[in-house]
């Protein structure tokens, strides 16, 4: 019996974050969400379970008469250095892909 080996195996282009393929990603910029699916990962909606629990489940009764547990009011001040932001962002000309964190707000 021969085992198999990486000839077997067809080979994908090497990935890289830095220069990824134009033909995938025609503006050069790669985001998290441009992967093939995992198809191995994917099982039927009947196989999820009927009731989620645990230590992570937000129960409603918990929130809903309690929106400070899950809601922020920003200050003027926050919405004013959000504004900046995204008004910068758009002046620099860049795809909507090309998001990323390059510093923190002043105040974050």
């Amino acid at each position: 019996m021969r085992l198999p080996s990486e000839l077997d195996f067809p080979q994908a282009p090497v990935f890289s974050y830095k220069q990824p393929l134009t033909s995938i990603f025609p503006d050069g910029l790669k985001t998290s969400g441009q992967c093939a699916p995992d198809y191995d990962r994917l099982f039927p909606y009947s196989s999820f379970p009927r009731r989620i629990s645990g230590d992570t489940v937000w129960v409603a009764e918990e929130y809903k008469d309690n929106p400070e547990r899950w809601t922020h009011h920003f200050s003027n001040h926050e919405l004013a250095e959000l504004s900046e932001a995204a008004d910068s962002f758009i002046a620099s000309g860049t795809p909507l892909t090309g998001i990323i964190k390059v510093a923190p707000l002043a105040r974050a």
